[in-house]
């Protein structure tokens, strides 16, 4: 309740444009003065509207009219993306949003307004970690330039490269301890972007955002928490260094696929479908280990129904509460039109990996070894993704800038799996609970094409 007091007045829809575009509008409180300026907020690579919550939401405390759209290929957009395509949305949302329209981008957006403003004018530009992009002239009246001096070497120096690009009406900004994200998720920066501009920084709500936002994300996860009854799991006898090796053994097999096929590169998901096949490959590498003479003397217990049931309960649980109720504010959850058919192949490809882990890893005692083994696998994981994408798939290097969203996801989905096995005390329903939770999150967070 407290949270939503602090919330700016919003609708959803989609701009009649050519193509259709998605949006949010943040309203200003009507003051009864003029009409406020009008802002149109583009967000980066494989996210949405909704990652642009504090900056949007931020900018309509300071006195503007705010609109954050879908790119192409992402959040509630049902086309693929196409540079092009996303060029098109965001000119035409620009003639209807009106041509003093401030614009705002961040990451892949920006550099979609630098390419944009090459050639057509533009009033005020903010470029957030904008990109690298060939470009002669930036035709606005006014500019900014910002992003973080622990943002990739290649974003920090085309920094100045746009700056002398164009000047003199450009104001560039290196922030201290910045990342890539940094201008879009520090409420200090996002503050500082809202004075640029001239709105009022004193009504700026961001740190209060934050505040609620984590208190009532630990209040579902301590919901969800309390209501598994959990017991101990019976420790299972086991070879560590043998584990690490075949869990190391199924993901050098998966770069070697990947670097000729990928088996999921059909579901046409930008770069992430790489991770998918990586997940598939892996999995099933490792569900092949523990099948041999090796791990027969393992005994693999049935499939409960009922246990089972438990865990898509589970499961519909943390994308209903945790995901819809509190996350969809910022980031994106709703299976578009395009990403429903799309769920059911990704839960499908992370299952033998998510059962290779309840029957391996989850059952080494003491409880504190598994979790480790656990996070050390993940880390493996990401280890061979980032070896893979950038010596065999260098096309598929975008993943490098997503690897710790990756990451902190895997890891918080290894301890909520915990819970799950330990409560029904099936392997199965755990594993089905982590695949329904991964091919739901992926789905509808990667950018379609």
């Amino acid at each position: 309740m407290r949270f939503s007091a602090i919330e700016p007045s919003r609708e959803s829809g989609t701009l009649p444009i050519d193509p259709p575009t998605p949006y949010i509008h943040y309203f200003y409180p009507s003051t009864g003065a003029e009409p406020p300026e009008r802002v149109l907020v583009v967000h980066g690579l494989d996210v949405s509207k909704e990652v642009m919550y504090l900056v949007s939401t931020a900018l309509a405390d300071g006195g503007f009219d705010v609109y954050a759209i879908d790119l192409p290929g992402h959040g509630d957009s049902y086309l693929g993306f196409h540079t092009e395509l996303a060029e098109k949305a965001i000119r035409n949302a620009k003639v209807f949003l009106g041509e003093r329209v401030i614009v705002v981008g961040h990451s892949l957006g920006a550099g979609l307004l630098l390419d944009l403003a090459a050639t057509e004018q533009f009033s005020t530009i903010v470029l957030l970690s904008p990109p690298p992009v060939a470009i002669s002239e930036i035709h606005a009246e006014r500019i900014l330039i910002a992003t973080g001096e622990m943002d990739i070497p290649r974003i920090r120096d085309f920094v100045p490269i746009a700056k002398d690009i164009a000047d003199p009406n450009v104001e560039s900004w290196m922030l201290p301890w910045a990342a890539h994200s940094s201008p879009i998720l520090n409420p200090v920066y996002v503050r500082r972007v809202v004075e640029w501009l001239g709105g009022n920084g004193g009504k700026v709500r961001s740190v209060s955002r934050i505040l609620w936002f984590a208190a009532m994300f630990v209040a579902a996860v301590a919901l969800g928490t309390t209501l598994l009854h959990r017991r101990a799991l019976q420790a299972m006898r086991t070879s560590v260094p043998t584990d690490l090796a075949c869990y190391t053994g199924a993901s050098t097999l998966a770069l070697g696929v990947l670097k000729f096929v990928n088996p999921v590169s059909w579901i046409h998901i930008f770069a992430a479908d790489y991770l998918i096949g990586f997940v598939l490959i892996t999995g099933c590498g490792l569900l092949l280990m523990r099948l041999t003479p090796v791990g027969a003397h393992d005994y693999i217990p049935s499939p409960n129904v009922r246990n089972i049931v438990k865990g898509m309960l589970c499961a519909v649980f943390v994308l209903a509460v945790v995901g819809g109720i509190v996350s969809s504010r910022v980031l994106h959850m709703a299976l578009s039109d395009g990403r429903w058919w799309r769920f059911p192949l990704i839960a499908l490809a992370g299952l033998p990996l998510f059962i290779s882990d309840e029957l391996t890893l989850r059952r080494i005692g003491p409880r504190w070894k598994s979790d480790v083994l656990g996070l050390l696998t993940r880390a493996l994981f990401l280890a061979f993704l980032l070896s893979g994408v950038l010596t065999f798939n260098r096309q598929q290097a975008f993943l490098v800038l997503i690897a710790p969203i990756i990451i902190l996801f895997w890891v918080g989905l290894w301890f909520a799996t915990g819970l799950v096995h330990r409560h029904t005390q099936d392997p199965f329903a755990a594993a089905v609970f982590a695949a329904l939770v991964q091919g739901w999150a992926f789905a509808a967070w990667f950018v379609t094409i």
